[in-house]
C-alpha cells in the first residue's frame, strides 16, 4: 500500500477493482465491459513486469495507472505509462501527479532508469500536465493497427460508427 495524500490513498489495483475501472476506462476514450475489463486487470496483475495502481477516496476509485516493464534491443529498459486516467470531475487535484509518483517509485524499485508515455496528439491538456512533471517530448510518431480477431474488428466497426453517430448530434 502506498502512503495516503491529500485524503486520498494510492495502492496497487486488485482484481476486485474491475468493475470500478470501466467507466474510467470510458472517459478515457476506451469503452468496454465488466468482464473484459476483469480479463485484463487479471492477466496484468499476474504479470510481474506490469503495475497498475488507483486512487481511493471513501472506497471511490477516482483514477488510475497502469505501467509496465519495457524491454528493447534498440534502447535501455525503461517504464511505460501505457493509461492515466482521473475522473474528469476531480482533474487538476493532484491526482494523476499522486498516481505518477506512485509509477516512479515501482519504476525506481525496479532499476529502471527512464520513464516514457505516449499521448494523443489532440490532448493538449495532457501533453501540458506531463510537461509541467518533468517529461519531455522526443518524437513524434504514426501509430498503425491491424486487427487480427474478426470479433475486435466488428466491435472497432460498432465503436467507431457509434462515435460518427455521436459527432453528428
Amino acid at each position: 500500500m502506498l502512503p495516503r495524500a491529500m485524503g486520498i490513498l494510492f495502492r496497487a489495483a486488485q482484481a476486485a477493482d474491475a468493475a470500478r475501472l470501466v467507466s474510467l476506462a470510458a472517459e478515457l476514450g476506451y469503452p468496454t465491459t465488466n468482464a473484459e475489463l476483469e480479463v485484463r486487470l487479471a492477466r496484468l496483475l499476474a504479470e510481474p513486469g506490469h503495475v497498475v495502481f488507483v486512487a481511493e477516496e471513501a472506497g471511490e476509485l477516482l483514477g488510475w495507472i497502469h505501467a509496465q516493464e519495457f524491454h528493447s534491443l534498440a534502447s535501455p529498459p525503461a517504464g511505460l505509462v501505457t493509461g492515466l486516467v482521473v475522473t474528469a470531475a476531480r482533474r487538476r487535484g493532484g491526482l494523476g501527479r499522486g498516481l505518477l509518483e506512485a509509477v516512479e517509485g515501482w519504476a525506481r524499485a525496479r532499476s529502471l532508469d527512464v520513464l516514457r508515455l505516449r499521448v494523443n496528439k489532440k490532448r493538449r491538456g495532457a501533453r501540458a500536465f506531463y510537461e509541467r512533471l518533468g517529461f519531455q517530448r522526443t518524437k513524434e510518431q504514426l501509430q498503425y493497427t491491424k486487427l487480427l480477431s474478426a470479433t475486435v474488428a466488428r466491435r472497432s466497426r460498432r465503436a467507431s460508427a457509434r462515435g460518427r453517430a455521436s459527432s453528428r448530434v
